[in-house]
């Protein structure tokens, strides 16, 4: 049968050239292991913070103790000048500086409003807020518990003076990450991120390689002139290594770390299978442009490389200008992303996400429709060859 006798030529030549099944197995899974070992906490703990105390007082004392007590944040300079912890800032020492006004306490219990200064570099968006939010959420819970027991002391019910203390209650509901935890939801885009990179390389880098050393008639020989049967046989090969790499990093990504999942699997697994071929199917446009190994290699690179920052998690799609919609769309990675998202945290009715898997679908129908230019240029002798 053709299509085997193609596949049985590609796995004699993954076991002839180890770059193949090194690119596509043991790259692609160490990098992806390195991400569940770079996010292991989950979110950042003990982040160097300087307090400048102006006030003194008992109450000031205890909320620097407090900060002690954060997870994310640590006190490991309490300065003796406001500049002094400006500089630490500055100089890249800290990654917060917190001012405590004098007369802090006095005005707490008058029932006033101190202002507590605190900065952060707004370059480090993440830890800024990492950090703003656990200081905040402190602070919040500090003042309402001394407002309620200042109002109590005046003869106020202790449950009508929280009422009062805290009129509003605010009730958080995170979609994108829900749970704070940097493993769950970054690592998932590094997975998707990288494993976009390594399979539309691979495609350009196999067919790529055909046209190189000059062996497109016989490939295709081999597959009775079908290109449709050629390309098929030399993906299969690679698209069982991709899948194992998958199956792996789905075990330790959900098994091994723990990640919740609350979706439809069926929809995920489904989503994942549609990814794989769209990835392999971007590569087939790329080399179906000219034929050319290297060209076709280097345009592929530039179009997969910057996949991270345009698949709308990191920055949100909706801010970008049209150029950076436009992009971010064109790339399989930005529409599983939001399904995997979708059906991890969010458990989204498979409705919501058919856009996403129509998109997938048309990378895929796009690159077998190249298949009749790649066919022509591969009976070309004049792409035979090129460097």
């Amino acid at each position: 049968m053709a299509y085997l006798d193609v596949v049985k030529r590609e796995i004699d030549r993954i076991l002839s050239r180890p770059l193949g099944w090194v690119v596509s197995f043991v790259i692609p899974l160490s990098m992806c292991l390195m991400m569940c070992i770079v996010f292991g906490k989950g979110t950042p703990t003990d982040l160097p913070i300087a307090v400048y105390n102006a006030d003194h007082s008992e109450l000031s004392r205890v909320f620097i103790r407090n900060l002690n007590t954060l997870q994310s944040c640590k006190v490991k300079y309490q300065v003796t000048s406001f500049k002094e912890g400006r500089d630490l800032l500055t100089e890249g020492k800290v990654y917060g500086f917190i001012a405590i006004p004098k007369n802090f306490q006095r005005d707490i219990y008058r029932l006033q409003q101190p202002e507590l200064m605190y900065y952060y570099n707004n370059q480090r968006i993440l830890i800024g807020g990492i950090i703003t939010k656990d200081i905040t959420a402190m602070l919040q819970s500090m003042v309402v518990g001394l407002d309620a027991k200042i109002r109590n002391k005046k003869g106020m019910p202790m449950e009508a003076a929280i009422a009062q203390a805290n009129p509003i209650a605010i009730v958080d509901h995170v979609n994108s990450n829900p749970y704070f935890n940097y493993l769950y939801f970054l690592a998932l885009i590094a997975f998707g991120h990288i494993l976009q990179i390594n399979m539309v390389m691979i495609s350009v880098y196999i067919i790529g390689t055909e046209f190189k050393y000059g062996t497109t008639k016989e490939w295709l020989g081999l597959a009775n002139n079908s290109i449709l049967t050629a390309v098929l046989g030399k993906w299969t090969p690679y698209f069982a290594i991709f899948l194992l790499v998958y199956a792996i990093l789905a075990l330790v990504y959900f098994g091994l770390c723990g990640v919740p999942f609350v979706g439809n699997a069926m929809v995920a697994v489904l989503a994942s299978l549609v990814f794989l071929v769209s990835c392999f199917a971007v590569g087939i446009i790329f080399i179906s442009l000219n034929g050319n190994f290297r060209y076709c290699l280097s345009n592929s690179a530039f179009y997969v490389a910057m996949g991270f920052a345009f698949a709308g998690i990191t920055f949100p799609t909706m801010s970008m200008p049209l150029f950076a919609k436009i992009y971010g769309a064109l790339l399989p990675l930005s529409h599983w992303i939001q399904i995997m998202l979708d059906q991890t945290f969010r458990n989204f009715p498979f409705v919501y996400d058919l856009k996403h898997f129509v998109a997938m679908i048309l990378f895929v129908a796009f690159g077998f429709a190249t298949l009749i230019r790649l066919k022509k240029l591969a009976l070309d002798e004049k792409r035979w060859y090129q460097e």
